[in-house]
C-alpha cells in the first residue's frame, strides 16, 4: 500500500485514479457525486489509503477554467482557524482553488 505521506505515492496514486476516471466515464461521475466514493477509489484503484483528516474532491471538467476565465466555477476554501476578534487581515489564504488575483 502506497503512503500518503510520500509525495511520489501520492502522485502515482492520482495518476492510478485519474486513468480509471478518463476510461471510465460513469466512474467519474460517481467520484463527483460522492467524496466517499473519491476516497474508497484512492484505497482500491490508487491503492493508498487516504488519513480520515484528508478530503478528496472531484470538481466537474473545465471547473478551474470557468474559475479562472470568467469566475463561475466552483470554490474551494479551507476552514480557517477559530479565534476571537476580527480577521489578522490574511482570511484571503484560506482561499484554496486556482484564481487570478481578486
Amino acid at each position: 500500500m502506497r503512503k500518503w505521506n510520500n509525495p511520489n505515492d501520492k502522485k502515482a496514486a492520482c495518476l492510478a485514479v485519474l486513468k480509471k476516471v478518463m476510461s471510465d466515464r460513469s466512474f467519474g461521475e460517481k467520484c463527483l457525486k460522492s467524496d466517499e466514493f473519491a476516497r474508497k477509489a484512492f484505497r482500491t484503484i490508487g491503492e493508498i489509503e487516504v488519513p480520515a483528516d484528508a478530503k478528496v474532491v472531484f470538481l466537474p471538467e473545465g471547473d478551474v477554467d470557468k474559475s479562472k476565465r470568467d469566475g463561475t466555477g466552483s470554490l474551494v476554501i479551507e476552514i480557517p482557524p477559530r479565534r476571537n476578534g476580527d480577521s489578522n487581515g490574511h482570511t484571503m489564504e484560506y482561499v484554496r482553488c486556482t484564481y487570478s488575483l481578486w
